[in-house]
């Protein structure tokens, strides 16, 4: 008897250590991401799927950042540290034969200003980006991205598109 009280004082120590901002809640507000979609540039309202779209990180140790096949949207993050992100969007053209074809590099500078929030002890800090700028930057060769519009110049949730990429 002495022995089942003892482990039932121990049981709710243990669990009277634990307070509810121990986890961050799955629906708690973080970073967000920039949510991009892609239209025609022949009509704008209308979505035009990437067939192959490989986007990397334009820094010195570039890094895949995905590889998507047939899509009309993405979702990428922004730098925290820095008010500037560049990533490369590199399109891949397949022929019938099911080789690649050509490959086309653009390169895409986000420019933005930091605010960082306090969430809770769990969840930490969250940033928003404000004022997000983005610098189509002609490297030379035809761009297959043929302008970027801004819909959303503050990035503080995922609900819907940032920008838009006509192609």
């Amino acid at each position: 008897m002495f022995k089942r009280i003892i482990l039932l004082i121990l049981i709710i120590f243990a669990f009277k250590g634990c307070t509810k901002d121990d986890i961050c809640p799955g629906g708690t507000a973080t970073t967000p991401n920039l949510v991009i979609t892609f239209n025609d540039i022949a009509n704008p309202l209308i979505r035009k799927k990437v067939e192959v779209l490989t986007v990397l990180t334009d820094n010195i140790d570039s890094v895949a950042v995905m590889k998507l096949v047939s899509t009309d949207s993405i979702i990428v993050p922004l730098n925290t540290n820095a008010d500037t992100t560049k990533y490369l969007f590199i399109r891949s053209f397949i022929s019938e034969a099911g080789t690649v074809d050509s490959i086309n590099i653009d390169k895409l500078k986000f420019v933005y200003s930091r605010k960082n929030g306090y969430v809770n002890r769990a969840c930490g800090f969250k940033t928003e980006f404000d004022n997000l700028k983005a610098n189509l930057e002609n490297e030379g060769t035809k761009n297959w991205i043929e302008q970027v519009n801004i819909k959303r110049e503050t990035v503080n949730d995922e609900n819907s598109a940032h920008l838009t990429v006509l192609h």
